[in-house]
């Protein structure tokens, strides 16, 4: 089930040997979508050729801290 209330960013692998290293992408082929779900923090593998998940991942996006000056300075 999809995360509600949250439209997701959308990318297309478009060379997944680049992407084999990556254990997210190990079984990603050309064509497969990435739904990027940044306040649910989830990213979906999705191929719509056989309209299946592929794989499911948790992802942290974005800066969660400040930076800070060193002390003294």
């Amino acid at each position: 089930e999809l995360p509600a209330g949250e439209t997701p960013t959308i990318a297309t692998v478009s060379d997944a040997a680049k992407l084999k290293s990556q254990a997210f992408f190990a079984q990603a082929q050309n064509g497969d979508k990435v739904l990027i779900y940044t306040q649910a923090k989830r990213a979906i593998l999705y191929r719509p050729s056989t309209d299946k998940i592929i794989e499911i991942a948790p992802v942290n996006i974005g800066n969660n801290t400040t930076s800070q000056p060193p002390a003294g300075q």
